[in-house]
């Protein structure tokens, strides 16, 4: 999607490209050997210009009758791009092992927490060790024993703004792991992907994170911002009161965030500013049980007598009326719930769930007595939750109204979850500014060119970055189809890129001295 903006917006996106520096670079390997001698070239007889509104000097040469410019921050980029490309099997290492730490959500579905708790912390340990040898200050804690959040805090010289990198430490279980190539927890590796749960969603944009603060300094970066890294417990069980929301209480908040989930959706590392509001809807309907071969009589007297007492009813059928009436809404909302950045039809009323004839041993010897419907609801971020809600209990009570049994017992609804939308104007200077550091970093790769802007199609941690007022934006390596899938990996080539974006963003956005 094109992100409607001029290309002046926010910070200068040109700083590096107007030196043509990049251009033509294959992030996968070293520059060549004679650059440093073009670079020389170029800075011969250079001449001041005005600061720039990050404060770099700039400089100025003709070449050919051709006026190239550029700064000292350019010749630092390119150091911490190359510094990056070192740091590669390094960071390949310390992958492997984060995916090794079995960090499952030991509050998932099914899962046994005595056995699982503690793997949060142990990846959130192993993080620290990046972020202090990136120049960081950390701190380990949590709100419940043995799941810890891990911030790394590198101070900024001052009058820069501040930058959070942000991850989540939890992944998913890998309960089919027998259809797995390669162990999910092995962390293995060959010369294009990054195997094992997690490795898309999301230790490789953890990592890369990190890495990417280990490579500023490294390259003798000196940021003007505060950079904040945060790895956070709870995301993949919507638990963000023990996690992102707990960081920010405890005062670690900053001028924009970047969010490390996997972005990869039409085109890899894809920027995503928006995520939408999720609320989970449960609707339990109540029958009235009776023997299988009572279906014809239920129907005749719905029929010939529908005001009498019910010789059974089927709480299925009386659940399925309901359901095909909020299908008729979900289609409404083509065209009446539509945001800019979504495409018409991405807000959805999904049944997921049914369960039906439980109270009866689940036997189809018996008319139902109860089913229960478990939906997803999705909908625009900028839509308020009692609107959404109160749109589709008055689609239930139509129902109800017109069916005598439904009349007598009403149907329950209940809102297990939300997660509230999030969203940060694409033309934001923040959003832009993430823009132009992925563009430049994968300049010359595969992944070249003006990156796509896109919504996030689920709930993510952005919406509680908003919700205190930070910009923010989604951006990671892996794609969105392997997170969470049989086989998950993610290319080598997008985790270097990222750590490269992340780097750039950093330095174009807090600013350097």
């Amino acid at each position: 999607m094109d992100h409607g903006c001029s290309r002046g917006a926010g910070l200068a996106r040109n700083w590096l490209t107007d030196t043509g520096q990049l251009r033509g670079r294959d992030h996968r390997r070293p520059r060549s050997a004679d650059l440093s001698a073009r670079r020389a070239t170029r800075h011969a007889g250079a001449a001041d210009l005005p600061r720039r509104r990050d404060g770099i000097r700039q400089w100025r040469v003709d070449v050919a009758g051709r006026t190239i410019a550029g700064g000292a921050l350019v010749s630092l980029a390119d150091k911490v791009l190359d510094r990056v490309d070192d740091l590669r099997d390094e960071l390949l290492d310390t992958l492997t092992h984060a995916i090794r730490l079995r960090s499952v959500n030991p509050t998932y579905p099914d899962q046994d927490y005595d056995d699982l708790v503690g793997g949060e912390s142990d990846v959130a340990r192993l993080l620290a060790g990046v972020y202090r040898q990136g120049g960081a200050e950390t701190e380990l804690f949590g709100e419940v024993t043995g799941r810890d959040n891990v911030v790394g805090v590198l101070r900024g010289s001052g009058g820069g703004r501040s930058l959070i990198f942000n991850g989540h430490l939890d992944v998913v279980p890998a309960n089919d792991s027998d259809e797995w190539t390669h162990d999910p927890f092995s962390g293995f590796h060959d010369e294009t992907h990054v195997w094992g749960r997690g490795s898309v969603d999301m230790k490789s944009g953890l990592v890369a994170q990190a890495f990417a603060t280990k490579a500023l300094r490294e390259s003798g970066v000196q940021l003007r911002g505060d950079l904040i890294l945060q790895g956070v417990v709870g995301e993949e069980n919507f638990e963000h009161h023990l996690g992102t929301s707990a960081v920010l209480a405890r005062g670690y908040t900053a001028d924009g965030a970047i969010i490390a989930e996997p972005t990869g959706a039409r085109r890899p590392l894809t920027v995503m500013p928006a995520t939408p509001g999720v609320l989970v809807m449960r609707i339990t309907v109540s029958g009235r049980s009776g023997h299988a071969s009572a279906r014809s009589l239920m129907r005749a007297q719905a029929a010939t007598a529908p005001d009498a007492e019910p010789v059974a009813v089927s709480a299925i059928d009386a659940a399925l009326s309901i359901h095909a009436a909020l299908c008729r809404l979900e289609v409404q909302w083509e065209q009446t719930r539509t945001d800019p950045l979504f495409e018409r039809g991405q807000f959805t009323i999904g049944l997921d769930v049914i369960d039906g004839g439980a109270r009866s041993g689940r036997n189809v010897a018996f008319i139902p007595d109860e089913t229960v419907l478990d939906y997803a609801v999705f909908y625009p971020p900028a839509a308020r939750l009692a609107e959404i809600q109160a749109e589709i209990l008055e689609t239930v009570a139509a129902v109800v109204t017109a069916d005598p049994w439904l009349r007598r017992e009403p149907p329950r609804v209940e809102w297990p979850m939300h997660y509230p939308g999030g969203r940060t104007d694409m033309c934001d200077p923040f959003c832009q500014t993430v823009i132009a550091a992925r563009e430049e970093a994968a300049a010359g790769s595969t992944f070249s060119g003006r990156p796509e802007v896109q919504p996030f199609p689920t709930a993510t941690d952005l919406t509680w970055f908003t919700a205190a007022g930070i910009p923010a934006v989604g951006m990671g390596p892996g794609a969105l189809a392997m997170a969470h899938a049989v086989d998950e990996r993610c290319a080598i080539d997008e985790i270097l890129c990222a750590t490269k974006a992340y780097a750039l963003a950093a330095m174009r956005w807090c600013g350097v001295q």
